[in-house]
Parts: structure tokens; sequence; C-alpha cells
């Protein structure tokens, strides 16, 4: 009689065991109705995702906005001066030995050599 108080299959804890892994092992299907349910859940949902962009924080990009910026990226002082010095230095930002016509026209061939040919 001791032994069997002890037996594996009759502890509550092993019959609770038993019954999570049956139950891992059996697909879980649904009925037509809860599948149906669950496929206009879905689709619900898909429509109401919402994939704008959200500014949480106003004060944040006020002040982003009014910070001076070089290429696209937050400046220094001492940045915005060597900005300003270089685009001083080369004249104007133009090309050395090219036209201005040309180096639109070399722009825009590039342009569309990049394309595949149909």
């Amino acid at each position: 009689m001791v032994q069997n108080r002890y037996h594996r299959s009759e502890s509550p804890l092993s019959s609770e065991s038993n019954s999570i892994i049956e139950s891992m092992n059996k697909a879980c299907r649904y009925s037509p109705d809860e599948k149906k349910e669950r496929i206009e859940r879905y689709r619900s949902k898909k429509t109401q995702r919402n994939f704008t962009k959200k500014i949480k924080y106003v004060c944040r990009k006020t002040l982003a906005d009014s910070r001076p910026r070089v290429r696209g990226r937050f400046a220094r002082n001492d940045e915005i001066e060597k900005a300003i010095e270089q685009e001083c230095t080369s004249g104007g930002g133009g090309e050395e030995g090219f036209d201005d016509n040309e180096v639109d026209d070399n722009w825009m061939s590039n342009f569309l050599d990049s394309f595949p040919q149909i």
C-alpha cells in the first residue's frame, strides 16, 4: 500500500503535467465559427494599421528644427564656420573645369543609365 501512494501516475502533479503534455501534442483546430471570427478580427485590425509618423514630443521637434545643420546632421558652431569657409573657397559650389550645363547633362545620362534597357 505504501508503494502505491508514491506511484507516479496517481500523484496530482503528474496527472496535471500529463494533461498539459497531451494538449501540447494535439494540434489546436478551431471550429468554423471561431475560424471566421479570428479571420474577421485579423482583417479589421489590418485595415486599422497606422504607419504614419506621429510626433510624441512637439517641443523636441521644434528644438531640432531650430538647431543648425550641415549636410542634414546637427552641427556645432565650429563645424558651421568650417562649412561656410569651404563653400566660400570652392567658388560657389561649381566644379572646376566643367561647364554647369555639361555637369547637368552628365548627371541626367548617368541617371538614365542606371535603369535597365528594355
